[in-house]
């Protein structure tokens, strides 16, 4: 007798689960095959050098000679044997008018110092460390410049590096003063960049001016007289902070025994006003004399993002030279970093696109 069909039907269900019994696991369906092996991570290696970025400098300048005279100037109101007063003194009969009491005062001079510096703490006991404190700042900021700068690259590597502010370090927080804010113009100059198969970036040499004068004058004044007195706006008012004109006048009077404490008070604080007048006029004569700041630099380029185009430049070194008129000396450590800006950013160097 043959098996009746429902044999059959029961013998093909038993076959079908052992063969699924039999099954290794993971060898059904397509969706449990093997997963792919994960990608490589980006490059970090940028193969295009476009872009406009921020860049933070900071250089080691040799000290110009033109800039020394202004130095001199303040040291010597304490590197006599008899200053500060005999400084004071001189500086103060100079301001006088012309007549009896000025003759007078002048031949006193040297005796009334004497005096005088015996009561230094009633008249001016922070002179001495207050004027060392400025001309040790000016010395600090006439070696050592730090700038705020724009470099925009093109996909050719035409560039164009834009200085838009100068920055001091005096103290623990450094002081950045956009060129615009104080009345400067910016300072550009056309360079070419390469970037090569590794993310080595070479900046080629390129020059600019550089108003050395105009940026001893805005340190003066931003940085140096504020690490000194914080509520004094210019050197003059750190000069008169420093001397008690009141006392000083007093006391010259009353030793002289001709003319009035007031006269000599006003002539003190005069002789404030002129011996600031005076270090303004030598910063001013420094741009007299052109000057010039000749760098190249180079970098390591970085893709942060993968897209192929530079995001930073880092570990970034200048080289070059400082061109006065007959001179030509070479810069000391200069380094740099640069990130790159946003194109709302990007549109603010527009002002100094062209290269001077």
């Amino acid at each position: 007798m043959s098996p009746s069909p429902r044999v059959h039907v029961w013998s093909l269900v038993f076959l079908s689960l052992a063969l699924a019994l039999a099954m290794p696991a993971g060898c059904g369906s397509p969706s449990s095959a093997l997963a792919a092996p994960d990608a490589p991570p980006p490059s970090t290696i940028p193969t295009s050098p476009a872009g406009v970025f921020a860049i933070t400098s900071s250089l080691d300048l040799p000290v110009p000679d033109v800039a020394m005279p202004v130095i001199t100037t303040l040291r010597a109101a304490t590197d006599g044997p008899d200053d500060p007063s005999r400084y004071l003194v001189d500086r103060m009969i100079a301001t006088l008018p012309d007549g009896t009491v000025k003759t007078i005062a002048a031949q006193a001079a040297p005796y009334v110092a004497a005096y005088l510096n015996q009561r230094l703490n009633e008249i001016a006991p922070r002179f001495v460390p207050g004027i060392q404190a400025i001309a040790d700042g000016l010395a600090r900021i006439a070696g050592h410049l730090g700038t705020a700068e724009i470099l925009q690259i093109d996909g050719s590597g035409a560039a164009i590096r834009t200085i838009t502010g100068v920055r001091f370090e005096l103290g623990a927080a450094p002081i950045t003063v956009q060129f615009a804010e104080a009345g400067l113009a910016d300072i550009a100059a056309g360079t070419h960049i390469v970037l090569d198969a590794t993310g080595h970036v070479t900046i080629d040499d390129h020059a600019h001016g550089l108003p050395y004068g105009a940026l001893l004058r805005l340190g003066l004044t931003r940085a140096v007289v504020p690490s000194v007195f914080a509520t004094a706006r210019d050197l003059a008012g750190a000069l008169d902070a420093l001397v008690d004109c009141d006392r000083l006048g007093a006391l010259v009077a009353g030793w002289i025994g001709l003319g009035s404490p007031e006269l000599y008070n006003a002539a003190c604080r005069a002789s404030m006003t002129v011996i600031a007048s005076e270090l303004d006029a030598h910063l001013a004569a420094i741009d007299d004399i052109a000057l010039s700041l000749e760098l190249g630099g180079t970098a390591s380029g970085v893709d942060l993002d993968g897209d192929g185009t530079m995001d930073e430049l880092r570990a970034g070194i200048w080289s070059g030279w400082l061109h006065g008129p007959a001179s030509r000396e070479p810069i000391a450590a200069a380094s740099f970093t640069a990130s790159k800006q946003s194109v709302a950013h990007a549109i603010a160097p527009a002002r100094s696109a062209t290269p001077r």
